[in-house]
């Protein structure tokens, strides 16, 4: 008996841990692909939601830009559909919210 206690006391515990972490998906579309020169980075961005919250994904790094390469990943990922998966821990805040995967759709 004193062992289903305690089961049951430590279920009640960890729980509000456990269903703290709501993870989330939203479809959004990429809005910008560019070089940012002060993280060494090729980044995307994506549009806007209702709120003005904006997924920012750096997607590989290199010491200084490419033009060519700048030009072919803006022509081949530009507008296209994206799925966001994110952890939101209950929070209102995007900035706590951490992403877990960026697919593109098309």
């Amino acid at each position: 008996m004193k062992r289903l206690w305690l089961a049951f006391l430590l279920v009640f515990l960890l729980l509000p841990g456990v269903a703290s972490a709501q993870v989330q998906t939203e479809k959004t579309v990429i809005k910008q692909v560019y070089y940012d020169p002060e993280v060494k980075s090729y980044c995307i961005e994506t549009d806007e939601d209702e709120e003005g919250a904006f997924w920012y994904l750096c997607m590989f790094y290199m010491d200084k830009e490419n033009k060519a390469l700048t030009k072919a990943l803006q022509q081949a990922l530009l507008n296209k559909k994206i799925e966001v998966t994110y952890e939101d821990y209950e929070s209102e805040d995007s900035e706590d919210w951490e992403m877990i995967e960026f697919v593109v759709l098309n």
